[in-house]
């Protein structure tokens, strides 16, 4: 049987975008096991004493129902250097299997990490969406392989903006930034584009 996972982010015991894990996990659940009745992960995640203070992620495993819930500080990766590559790779639900992305992710060696193309237009790394900047404003592509629940704030939010983005346009951005569950919009996280290496 398939398994899914929610990663959550926790600060200081606040339980981040629950309500958009929480429609994502139930919309998973039904569309994969047919499972009708809605379920609240808010009520199922008990957050240990340990776990109540600083960035913590938590995670849940699950199918037909909740499998596994584990926490854990959060430490966050240094990623800086992109290396693109092309490859016809689909990751559309947060499915637990990860082998595709993780063998992209070591193919972009010794990059920290994979740039992933589809057919030349700009998708994600092995673990995040991606937004770019230009004049001030932020936009993300509008291929990603899975479209995150932060990527998901940030254009409800209208700070970031979707539209086409291929390999061929990155030279007309400026910075970009690594975004998802565990990794909030932060302008100081801005990276330089020159850091996306060449094809």
């Amino acid at each position: 049987m398939s398994q899914f996972i929610e990663t959550i982010r926790i600060f200081d015991g606040k339980v981040d975008l629950i309500d958009s894990h929480n429609e994502r996990f139930n919309a998973t659940r039904k569309l994969f096991f047919c499972v009708d009745e809605g379920q609240n992960l808010k009520q199922s995640i008990q957050i240990p004493e340990l776990f109540r203070k600083g960035v913590v992620k938590c995670r849940i495993v699950y199918d037909i129902e909740i499998r596994e819930i584990q926490f854990s500080f959060y430490e966050e990766k240094n990623t800086s250097i992109l290396k693109p590559i092309e490859a016809n790779v689909s990751y559309a639900y947060k499915s637990i299997d990860r082998n595709q992305l993780n063998e992209l992710k070591m193919r972009a060696w010794p990059a920290d990490e994979v740039l992933i193309l589809k057919n030349g237009m700009v998708s994600d790394t092995s673990f995040s969406n991606l937004i770019f900047s230009k004049n001030g404003q932020w936009f993300t592509s509008n291929t990603p392989l899975l479209a995150g629940i932060r990527r998901e704030q940030l254009l409800n939010d209208g700070v970031v903006e979707e539209c086409e983005i291929s390999y061929a346009d990155l030279k007309n951005y400026d910075h970009f930034m690594l975004i998802n569950a565990m990794l909030p919009f932060d302008q100081k996280k801005a990276i330089p584009i020159r850091n996306i290496q060449t094809l």
